[in-house]
This record gives structure tokens, sequence and C-alpha cells, in this order.
């Protein structure tokens, strides 16, 4: 399963299509809240996430997935300076990108990888 965290409902419907298409399993959380409690109970086998959200920044949940080594994608239309946290802890994509470069860069992440999910 592949966490996609976006406020933005095209970006994130994007990811969730693209993804799916290419076999992946998705949960999607529109907020930073959202996403930290889908992180209490499942743990993704990769995960996508903007950075800033409405209801903050995403660095909870970035720091979860990093402790949990799992692999994630920061997707963001902010500059990598804008963000101390976030951006140490994953491979950092600035949008407009593809949501299919996208999906290229999981799968590349995944490899190998056991897809799992818990709770």
């Amino acid at each position: 399963m592949v966490l996609v965290t976006d406020d933005e409902a095209l970006i994130a419907l994007d990811l969730e299509c693209a993804l799916c298409e290419a076999g992946f399993t998705v949960a999607v959380a529109r907020s930073c809240s959202e996403a930290n409690l889908f992180l209490t109970d499942h743990t993704p086998a990769a995960a996508v996430l903007d950075v800033r959200l409405s209801d903050g920044e995403c660095l909870e949940a970035a720091k979860t997935l990093a402790d949990l080594g799992v692999p994630f994608v920061i997707y963001t239309g902010l500059g990598v300076e804008s963000s101390d946290g976030a951006f140490a802890h994953g491979l950092t994509v600035l949008k407009p990108t593809e949501p299919a470069e996208v999906v290229r860069l999981l799968k590349g992440m995944t490899a190998g990888r056991q897809q799992k999910m818990s709770g």
C-alpha cells in the first residue's frame, strides 16, 4: 500500500490513479493529521507526501516514515530550502512532475521490498 498525502484534490486523484494503474493499492490522506492518524494503525510500503498542507507541515509523518524505514517521495511545489525537517528524510520531487515519474521512482524505491501493511 502507498500512502498519498496531498490537500489538492486533483493532484491526489492523479497520483492515486497512476499508482493504481501501476498495481499499487493506495490510501489517500488530505491533511497532516489524517496522515499521522493513518500511520498510527498502518505501515505503508511507500508514501508520497506534500509537505505544506492546510493544517501545517507533514514533518511528523515524514519522521514516522523515516523511523519505520518506509521509502517516500516529498512531492512539493516548495523549494527544498523551504522546510528543514521533511526534506532530509525523503527523495524530493518538485511539482509539476508527471505522476508517471513519481510512480517510476516509487517502483524503484520499493523493488525487492515486500508490499506490506499492518493494522
